[in-house]
C-alpha cells in the first residue's frame, strides 16, 4: 500500500469517526440537569455534583440555573463515559 493510499483511508477513517460522534452528540441535549445526569448514569446526585466540581470547570462545563445545576453536552458525555468503566 503506497502513502498515498494509506493516507485517504486514514482521512477516510476520521469522516467516519466524526459522522458517529456527531450522531452521538445528537442523542444527547445541548444541556441537562445534575438530576437528569444522574438518572442516566445510574449515580446519586451528590456524587455526581462531587465529580462535576472536581473535574469541570465552572460557568464552562456547567453552570447554575436558581437552585439547579445545569451541565452541557460535552460533561456529560465525559461524566458519562467515566462511570460506563
Amino acid at each position: 500500500m503506497s502513502d498515498r493510499e494509506m493516507l485517504i483511508e486514514i482521512l477516510s477513517e476520521i469522516r467516519d469517526l466524526k459522522v458517529k460522534y456527531l450522531d452521538l452528540k445528537s442523542l444527547v441535549p445541548d444541556v441537562l440537569s445534575l438530576s437528569e445526569v444522574s438518572q442516566i448514569v445510574k449515580k446519586p446526585n451528590n456524587t455526581i455534583r462531587k465529580y462535576l466540581l472536581a473535574n469541570f470547570e465552572p460557568e464552562v462545563d456547567f453552570f447554575k440555573k436558581g437552585a439547579k445545576i445545569i451541565v452541557k453536552q460535552d460533561a456529560v458525555l465525559r461524566i458519562r463515559r467515566h462511570y460506563a468503566k
